[in-house]
């Protein structure tokens, strides 16, 4: 299913209740907020002018006599609605009163600086506050449009859920993870999860390892909040560690055995065709797997054999059962057979999985190098980690199934609302196992596959099985972030199969427990936009809010301080002075002059005629 964006109220938690609070709206939407907000900064901006005009006004008025220029300087304040117009008349003012007044220069131009000054500064905060949405977070709401956990119906539904979940963990993991960006790295919550690579000694009997240092892919702490989207407060949070340690095993004898004698006849088959490999038992099976050496002659690229073992509290249920020699206790561990069947390499290769022998010496092909095992294996053990950010406890390193149970019941003290991300977290886990990201892909997994052409392997490093094992890696933290999504969203390619939807919040017996799981559908984040745009609460509240402020004080500086004025006393003839000097007291005042008609509201904006007389006005 696609994400759908939710539009409306919401709270990204990264930044708390207040500064978090966010509104996302569609585009025509936000470009209709956007114009009111950019409308209303500029009237902010007139009413501030008239702020402005009014105080520098009541500074420079004074009594006694003053030269022409000082009177129209004051009209100019006084009646000039915009900070362009004023500053084009005082332009003209220094123009027209340059050989008449004195210093008109200084006394005009500051003013006209001033007030281009002032549009261009309300210009730049125009500019700004449509970018108000900037402030906001980058993240968008999911709208909760297939919530649940969602579980295969038939017996074939899981290998095609699995196929089509593992492709597309493949092709986001090579573009997100192996700096091939593109644009399916800007949905997720992160681009990726990092971790780490190093060499650690190996964790299986010396005996079996196949050299003494084995490679461990351990990721960083995991936040359920900031890595994997699911927006909640900090105390709602759990934090979540993987590591998986991997080695080359060898196939001494005792390991890997000739199928030779009666064995052999009764399977139909010569001595020394068929290859035993002792790794542990198989169902009814006292090998792990049986190799056919025909398989080298046939034609045939890359394949693989995978098998897991999980590890549980009480008992071990799984088809496969590690030998001794690779039984770890509270681990998961996992194996991998690798046979390049038909391969030969055109280079020497001491990589110890993909290495290669001396060149075939049969003269057909003088440059050929085979390589020098017909199946290569590399056991890996998984480890998971659970951790309460809130107290900073921690389980130890466990296997998965282990590990999510322990969480529940360990020290960790999880409130509800953890435990509810930490089953998510436990659904979205399973199925990202070596074994789980192999067995729908045996003959394409490998990136050294990618590199052969006919039977021709092209040079490969001699690391190459660690870079293997790092792409599976980067491919089960993918497909783990992806599985996060699916809570809320449903699978991104619909099933043919079929799959039904399991609701946990629909079957819990505890209505606290139902609710926090019902609250996970409205709480997964993403950074893709489709277009929507975000807008902060805050911000928009502290930008309307003072501009609020700004023009009811507009309104009332006037009208108060002008009562004041005339209370006190104090400053009474600079408040008469603001009246006089209003265009419409102004003309009063010419046609009182001229004796046409009587007026009223000397002191007010409107004056008007006492009666109904005309006059002229010429």
């Amino acid at each position: 299913m696609s994400q759908v964006i939710h539009t409306g109220l919401w709270i990204d938690w990264t930044h708390g209740r207040v500064a978090g609070a966010t509104i996302t709206l569609s585009a025509r939407d936000g470009a209709f907020l956007l114009a009111f907000v950019a409308t209303f900064v500029t009237m902010v901006a007139a009413r501030t002018w008239r702020m402005v005009s009014f105080v520098c006004h009541k500074a420079l008025a004074s009594g006694g006599k003053h030269d022409g220029l000082y009177y129209q300087r004051q009209l100019i304040l006084r009646n000039t609605p915009t900070p362009v117009s004023a500053a084009w008349l005082f332009l003209q003012q220094a123009w027209h009163w340059r050989r008449v007044a004195d210093r008109s220069l200084r006394r005009t131009l500051p003013w006209a600086v001033g007030g281009l000054l002032y549009v261009g500064l309300f210009a730049l905060a125009a500019i700004f506050s449509s970018k108000i949405s900037d402030a906001a977070t980058e993240f968008r709401l999911l709208e909760p449009t297939g919530c649940g956990w969602y579980l295969p119906s038939d017996d074939n539904a899981p290998q095609e859920k699995a196929t089509s979940d593992n492709l597309i963990a493949l092709a986001y993991s090579r573009q997100c993870y192996w700096n091939e960006p593109g644009l399916a790295c800007d949905i997720l919550p992160v681009k990726s999860i990092g971790y780490t690579n190093y060499s650690v000694d190996c964790p299986f009997r010396s005996d079996v390892c196949k050299g003494a240092k084995s490679i461990r892919m351990e990721t960083d702490r995991i936040d359920s909040h900031v890595h994997l989207g699911i927006n909640a407060p900090k105390h709602d949070r759990i934090e979540y560690q993987r590591q998986t340690t991997c080695s080359p095993l060898v196939t001494q004898p005792g390991f890997a055995d000739p199928v030779n004698g009666a064995e052999a006849r009764d399977l139909g088959w010569d001595d020394g065709i068929l290859i035993k490999y002792l790794y542990g038992p198989v169902g009814n099976n006292t090998y792990t797997f049986m190799f056919n050496t025909y398989a080298t002659e046939m034609q045939t690229g890359y394949f693989a054999w995978s098998y897991v073992n999980m590890a549980l509290i009480e008992n071990h249920v799984s088809e496969w059962h590690p030998s001794e020699a690779l039984s770890l206790e509270g681990r998961d561990v996992m194996l991998l057979l690798i046979a390049p069947n038909s391969v030969f390499h055109l280079k020497p290769n001491d990589d110890p999985v993909f290495g290669t022998r001396a060149p075939n010496g049969n003269g057909s092909a003088p440059n050929v190098y085979l390589p020098d095992r017909p199946v290569s294996p590399i056991a890996c053990a998984g480890g998971h980690r659970m951790c309460n950010p809130n107290n900073g406890r921690c389980t130890p390193f466990r296997g998965a199934v282990e590990i999510f149970q322990k969480a529940w019941y360990s020290p960790l003290d999880l409130s509800p609302a953890q435990k509810a991300v930490g089953e998510r977290l436990e659904f979205a886990s399973t199925g990202t196992t070596f074994y789980d990201l192999v067995w729908t892909r045996a003959q394409s997994f490998l990136n050294a596959q990618e590199l052969v052409s006919g039977m021709k392997q092209l040079p490969l490093p001699s690391d190459q099985w660690e870079l293997e094992m790092n792409l599976l890696f980067s491919v089960a933290m993918a497909k783990l972030q992806h599985r996060i999504n699916e809570y809320v969203t449903g699978p991104p390619v619909p099933v043919r199969r079929g799959l039904f939807v399991d609701r946990p919040w629909e079957v819990v017996h505890d209505a606290a427990k139902g609710r926090d799981y019902g609250l996970l559908c409205r709480s997964q984040r993403s950074r893709q936009s489709q277009g929507t745009i975000n807008f902060s609460v805050l911000g928009l509240s502290v930008l309307l809010g003072l501009g609020a402020l700004v023009i009811a004080l507009s309104f009332l500086l006037e009208p108060l301080i002008g009562w004041l004025q005339r209370r006190t006393g104090y400053g009474a003839a600079k408040a008469k002075r603001w009246e006089r000097d209003e265009n419409l007291q102004v003309m009063r005042m010419l046609l009182e002059l001229k004796e046409a008609g009587e007026w009223k509201g000397t002191t007010e904006s409107f004056p008007v005629a006492e009666s109904h007389e005309t006059f002229e006005y010429d």
